[in-house]
């Protein structure tokens, strides 16, 4: 049970796949943070897009 304890301790071979893991969760916050603020960014825009184009409609006088 030492021997394993002190070839864990020593030995570095998962380290990477730890660091992987690590930058994939870290990207993976970033990212939906990110598309928080485009997707609230990409609604407004739309919103000033499309009032600008209802107001640009004019109806029909009624027929008399």
């Amino acid at each position: 049970m030492k021997h394993l304890l002190v070839r864990f301790v020593r030995e570095d071979l998962g380290q990477d796949l730890i660091e992987y893991g690590l930058l994939a969760a870290v990207l993976g916050t970033v990212g939906v943070l990110a598309w928080d603020a485009v997707r609230t960014e990409l609604g407004s825009k739309y919103v000033n897009w499309d009032t600008g184009v209802q107001d640009l409609w004019e109806p029909d006088d009624p027929l008399p």
